[in-house]
């Protein structure tokens, strides 16, 4: 005997921007800024998008628990812009 069933199917996609900011908040409203700016990437795309995470080149392993959570709330820290400069 044949059953009724619901099936749900979802589809993820990702998009990087690599984008040269002051904290992690302006560097995602540069990011968003140029996505809503690409007209490749549909409407229905661009309403549903979220940041999944956003760190500096290079990630944030070589930050220390002080470094790190100034990181997090956004703040200017000293020796991230010095690590930017090197590169």
């Amino acid at each position: 005997m044949k059953k009724i069933y619901e099936v749900e199917i979802a589809s993820t996609t990702y998009r990087t921007f690599e984008v040269e900011a002051d904290s992690p908040e302006k560097a995602q409203d540069i990011a968003f800024d140029e996505m809503y700016e690409d007209y490749e990437i549909s409407k229905a795309w661009k309403q549903n998008a979220e940041v999944v995470f956003c760190e500096p080149q290079g990630g944030t392993s070589h930050m220390d628990n002080d470094e790190f959570g100034a990181y997090i709330r956004g703040e200017a820290d000293t020796n991230l812009d010095n690590l930017n400069k090197d590169l």
